[in-house]
């Protein structure tokens, strides 16, 4: 995969990940291990903005986590996309 373009890693990711992720976050979000692989995915994960721009938060489970903190950063890798929750 170190030969791939960063676009088509960022389509294989996209296509990984769900279209919404339950807020507050378990280890096997698909989203974070991506960025755990290795440092080049890390970097393309973290530049692709829409693969952070969607969630769901389950308001049962949000004092089990620092919750605000993750929001925080998942909102703020983001970036400029257009939110879903």
């Amino acid at each position: 995969m170190k030969d791939l373009p960063v676009e088509i890693i960022q389509k294989i990711f996209l296509e990984l990940c769900p279209t919404q992720t339950a807020f507050p976050l378990c280890g096997d979000e698909p989203r974070l291990l991506i960025t755990h692989v290795c440092d080049r995915w890390r970097a393309i994960a973290l530049s692709t903005p829409t693969l952070w721009a969607s969630f769901y938060i389950c308001p049962t489970r949000v004092d089990e986590v620092p919750y605000a903190s993750i929001l925080r950063t998942w909102i703020s890798r983001a970036d400029q996309s257009t939110l879903s929750f």
